[in-house]
């Protein structure tokens, strides 16, 4: 007889939509105009599978590294000086500034309340898809299309090039090449860290994020020792730095002008940007809705302060007509004044240069999972290869889409590309800040149903809503005096936004509606394994004796071996409906419960069929039926089975956990069972050194099951033609932890081979609490 299958620790992966033509035969072509019929979200499920091939790797503080690293990036060492050009004096850009961690905080409400609401990777992806179902795969392709042309990261790989030559004694500005050179080699090591060496890079990216911070930390101590001791560094003979001494003094010569405020506002936008970085990759979070929640609002706070006082230590170090030449290298402006040339100008630029080394790390990292889900859903050609995270564990594909197009923006051989680079990516995201926030209005009015463990301030949501149409229109706001072919010139980076953004309707017109109408075809969603993706965790077929407990009943309980079988003729035959299940179902099955345990209270928390020959999540319009589970497993953790009596009777929850309780399995065949039986272990044959946590994600909570691992010292029993009135009570959990009482046992189905070709098992379990 051929045993149950232990479960090894490894855990699992989802299997993942593709956008695929349906096959037809050969004879036949289809042209069935029929809308299909509604999908089944798993985005609503009320356990989400995990889907990350390498697990739930982030702890916070990944998870907050991961966060400040992506959001302290270049910007703040480089897009000051071009912020005060542009807006002209201290006081505007300290404003902006402050203005911009406000909107920031917009922006990260509206991604909270999506990212715990959906908890899975993507980030806007995911969250656009789930909102904007029709036109059908129109936001999956704008998305698409935004993150691969747009996604690139090219900005911080600039200014490293910049500030190596510059720490080198050289002018970037007269070594364009070289600093090409540096930004292409930056980027191409780190698609092969992040590609090939998984664990190396996460490891990598945490230390440079936390070196990062202290290099921020160090500029802000540096300006409030010239502060306290009164120091004033000099040029050479030139004029000491003067911070404005009156009100009026900070605002002298502010440029008040919407369509440049504006744009100063995208770059300000840039260096908060990252906050929503973490949703891209929730599968690999730890407890993802508790760790977005804490992780993303210590970030934002962190940023705002470090950025309000970095400002502030440039314009009292740097006059501030050297600010607003310095370009991208203000950092290294503040360095060499403050230390001397030889400290200041080589070992701080190489420090920052680091930074953004961090920086391109982390952005990297998230990108290249969105580029991952992108290829899995069919957007992208090789599919296969692209979504794959073959051969090293890490998206590989998903990392080379990344890095082509960022190679490309960085070659392009034109002046100040770095604040172009800037402008094309900040216009663009304002669509989609528009779609995301008025996507949260909509579903707070059509899906009150939903489970929103965090709730965006919609004051702020609307504010985030008015701000992106602000954005949008401001580049087209005319400056005094400027001309048609200078304003023509001036918002290029807008056009260019603007076109892409087209370029994406027109591609998902083309895929979506003429190729299918040329066809005659229609684009439906399939779920498919990927050749390293499976729902199934690894398992380790072991054969051992299953024995068969007829005759003998009596003498397995639920105190001593930790299942019972009990007799009950259920008036329920079918199983069919949901609804009569719960309301004839669970009430026969208290008072099942109660006569066959001696229990005060029963309260049943869920129920499963299972009726198909294996576990099937086809993605079909109704709730998929689940096959025999044939894997060691048990229902809950410890620490899961006392949560669950918070969960689901908190008002009582304090005063129930002061007596005894129990989980209690009741598992019922539905017809006579010869195909894939249930097989109990003896509680007392698992020592709790084989029991091994696995988590699962739920969208408010995290809850806990037991695998197995396998031993050969297990006992295995089971009923031979188990009938529709033989109930197995498996207990799951038992408060009482004392010799001789079994608190908790394994189960699963098992293979008997001489049954194979015998009909497929049909049996419902219901899961309840039972007080004492």
């Amino acid at each position: 007889m051929t045993a149950p299958e232990t479960l090894v620790p490894p855990s699992p992966d989802e299997t993942a939509p593709l956008l695929r033509k349906p096959t037809t035969s050969s004879s036949t072509t289809s042209t069935d105009t029929t809308p299909p019929p509604p999908l089944h979200r798993t985005l609503e499920d009320d356990v989400l599978p995990e889907t990350s091939v390498a697990g739930r790797t982030l702890g916070w503080s990944s998870a907050y590294i991961l966060l400040i690293s992506r959001v302290i990036g270049s910007g703040i060492f480089a897009t000051p000086g071009t912020i005060a050009a542009s807006v002209g004096s201290i006081g505007l850009s300290l404003l902006l500034w402050v203005l911009g961690a406000v909107i920031a905080w917009w922006g990260l409400a509206v991604s909270l309340e999506f990212g715990c609401m959906l908890p899975r990777s993507g980030g806007d992806k995911v969250y656009l898809e789930f909102t904007y179902r029709r036109p059908r795969f129109l936001a999956s392709t704008l998305i698409a299309v935004q993150a691969v042309v747009l996604g690139f990261t090219a900005s911080n790989c600039i200014v490293f090039g910049e500030y190596v030559l510059f720490a080198a004694g050289r002018a970037p500005a007269e070594h364009r090449v070289e600093v090409r050179l540096l930004a292409v080699g930056l980027m191409t090591g780190i698609t092969v860290i992040h590609g090939c060496f998984y664990k190396t890079g996460i490891l990598i990216q945490n230390v440079l994020g936390f070196v990062k911070i202290g290099l921020v930390v160090f500029m802000i101590s540096a300006s409030a020792f010239v502060v306290a001791t009164g120091y004033r560094p000099h040029v050479g003979e030139g004029a000491p730095s003067t911070f404005p001494s009156t009100w009026e003094g900070l605002w002298e010569g502010s440029v008040w002008n919407w369509g440049i405020v504006s744009t100063a506002l995208f770059k300000v936008f840039y260096s908060y940007a990252g906050l929503g970085n973490l949703n891209n990759v929730l599968n690999e979070v730890r407890d993802p809705v508790r760790t977005l929640r804490s992780a993303a609002t210590t970030a934002l706070g962190t940023a705002c302060l470090l950025y309000f006082l970095v400002n502030v230590a440039y314009f009292l170090v740097v006059p501030l007509e050297e600010v607003k030449e310095s370009g991208e290298l203000i950092a290294a402006l503040f360095f060499a004044k403050v230390f001397g040339s030889r400290f200041g100008s080589v070992f701080l630029p190489l420090a920052v240069a680091t930074s953004a080394v961090g920086n391109v790390m982390v952005v990297t990292f998230a990108l290249a999972r969105l580029n991952q889900e992108i290829a899995r859903q069919g957007f992208l050609p090789f599919g296969d290869f692209l979504s794959s995270s073959k051969p090293f564990g890490a998206p590989l594909g998903g990392l080379i889409v990344h890095c082509i197009p960022s190679i490309v923006v960085i070659s392009i051989p034109a002046d100040n590309i770095y604040s172009f680079i800037l402008d094309v990516e900040a216009y663009p995201a304002q669509f989609f800040s528009l779609a995301t926030s008025i996507g949260l209005v909509w579903l707070r009015w059509e899906r009150p149903d939903l489970k929103r463990p965090y709730k965006a301030f919609l004051p702020a949501v609307w504010g985030r809503i008015l701000l992106s149409l602000a954005l949008i229109a401001a580049p087209f706001v005319t400056r005094e005096g400027e001309d048609s072919g200078a304003h023509l010139f001036r918002v290029t980076y807008a056009l260019v936004g603007i076109s892409i953004i087209l370029f994406g309707v027109i591609y998902w017109f083309f895929l979506a509606r003429l190729l299918p109408k040329w066809g005659g075809y229609q684009l439906e969603e399939a779920v498919e394994t990927l050749a390293d993706e499976t729902y199934f965790r690894p398992t380790f077929p072991l054969k051992v004796t299953v024995t068969d407990i007829t005759g003998n009943e009596p003498h397995y309980t639920l105190d001593s071996h930790g299942f019972q079988l009990y007799h009950h003729t259920s008036k329920e035959k079918d199983f069919v409906d949901d609804e009569k299940i719960k309301a004839e179902y669970y009430p026969e099955t208290e008072q099942l419960l109660k006569d066959a345990t001696g229990a005060s209270r029963i309260f049943i928390f869920d129920h499963t069929i299972r009726r198909q020959p294996k576990d099937s999540r086809d993605g079909g319009p109704v709730r998929p039926l689940r096959g025999p589970v044939q894997r060691v497993h048990i229902d809950q953790s410890y620490t899961a089975s006392i949560s669950r009596v918070a969960h689901h009777l908190p008002d009582e929850a304090e005063a129930l956990l002061q007596k005894r309780f129990q989980i209690i399995n009741v598992w019922r065949p539905i017809k006579t069972i010869l195909k894939d039986p249930l097989a109990v272990a003896d509680a007392h044959s698992v020592p709790e050194s084989d029991l091994v946590r696995v988590g699962l994600i739920y969208p408010n909570r995290r809850g806990e099951t037991f695998t197995v691992r396998p031993n050969e010292g297990h006992r295995w029993y089971f009923k031979y033609a188990q009938r529709p009135d033989e109930v197995t009570l498996i207990k799951c959990f038992d408060t009482v932890d004392e010799p001789g009482v079994a608190r908790r046992v394994p189960h699963t189905a098992f293979v008997d081979p001489s049954e194979e070709g015998k009909e497929s098992r049909e049996s419902i379990e219901v899961r309840a609490l039972v007080f004492y």
